[in-house]
């Protein structure tokens, strides 16, 4: 009778196991078939190299959309002092990019807070893609940082076309 039984659950096991080798290697499959970037991203740049605390840095970009996919955005302002002041503003994310917008420049405003150091400093931009439940949930796929210098300036201040607080007075 014991022989039997172990021949049973040993079949049991290589069943059990053989199972889920086979549910792992299509979750590897689905995850490495999908290794194309659904979007193509231009280079930032900004539309002003000098702002004022308590103003707004705008930067524009271009992105074309090639499917329907998540595009997180996560962005950071660091002050090139010895103290490496950090804020990180709210995460910009569009579930699904319009479609008017494909190929047309995309103006992205970031408000520097009123108690940021004067000097050096810049922006950094990490880019990211999801276009399935495993990119969503597990592993996004990730672009470079796209980083761009500027200045804060804590001159006198102007306002700039949209009324937004943007450089100093010469």
């Amino acid at each position: 009778m014991s022989a039997a039984l172990d021949r049973w659950l040993t079949r049991l096991y290589h069943a059990v196991g053989g199972g889920l080798f086979l549910g792992l290697c299509a979750i590897v499959s689905y995850a490495a078939g999908d290794r194309h970037r659904p979007d193509r991203v231009g280079s930032p740049k900004l539309l002003a190299s000098e702002v004022a605390p308590g103003g707004a840095l705008r930067q524009a970009r271009v992105i074309a959309d090639l499917a329907e996919c998540t595009l997180p955005d996560a962005r950071r302002l660091h002050s090139v002092r010895p103290d490496r002041h950090q804020v990180a503003p709210p995460a910009n994310a569009v579930d699904a990019p319009p479609w008017d917008r494909d190929g047309r420049p995309r103006t992205i405003e970031t408000e520097i807070p009123a108690d940021f150091p004067c000097g050096p400093a810049m922006p950094v931009e990490s880019p990211s893609a999801a276009c399935n439940g495993f990119r969503r949930t597990v592993r996004p796929q990730r672009r470079p940082d796209a980083v761009m210098p500027f200045r804060v300036t804590c001159g006198g201040v102007t306002t700039g076309p949209a009324g937004a607080k943007t450089a100093r007075v010469p």
